[in-house]
């Protein structure tokens, strides 16, 4: 898929109840950056082509929108932010992200983190990070159920 994701390429609605999730909170070890390069391919974001994906993403004014696509309701937002002192590996970084409380019920930030990190690690740098989901989360058929609602053909795809 080459088209670049606008807000006009499918329904959107705002984020209503978000709250604020600081990564170094739940994740004091990781750091999540990017390079030039991929900073380039996270503003291209993911449009969907079939009821099976699950998500449409798109970039504007350094943020990062994350909708699910069949509602069209907001469910994470993140900053991208330049780093002026960043090395050229690690020249954008994400420190904090908002979520959607009200659709997303589960209450678990480590959890929210980590659908977010497959969404823009897989979903839109292609960095095949699946297995450590998996060995979090999917455990039998309940899991996979999960899963599929999740991400949908984005997941099994390759």
């Amino acid at each position: 898929m080459d088209n670049i994701a606008t807000k006009n390429s499918a329904e959107n609605f705002p984020i209503i109840d978000a709250k604020l999730v600081n990564i170094s909170e739940i994740a004091p070890d990781f750091k999540l950056s990017f390079s030039e390069e991929q900073y380039i391919k996270l503003q291209k974001g993911l449009i969907p082509e079939a009821m099976e994906d699950k998500w449409f993403i798109y970039f504007e004014n350094d943020w990062l929108y994350f909708h699910r696509s069949w509602t069209g309701r907001g469910i994470f937002r993140v900053e991208i932010i330049k780093e002026e002192n960043g090395c050229e590996s690690e020249k954008y970084t994400i420190k904090e992200f908002y979520v959607e409380r009200d659709e997303v019920k589960n209450g678990d930030d480590k959890f929210d983190f980590d659908v977010l990190l497959q969404l823009i690690l897989w979903g839109l740098l292609e960095i095949d990070v699946r297995n450590s989901f998996s060995e979090k989360y999917v455990d039998g058929t309940s899991g996979l159920m999960l899963t599929w609602a999740l991400f949908g053909r984005l997941f099994i795809s390759d």
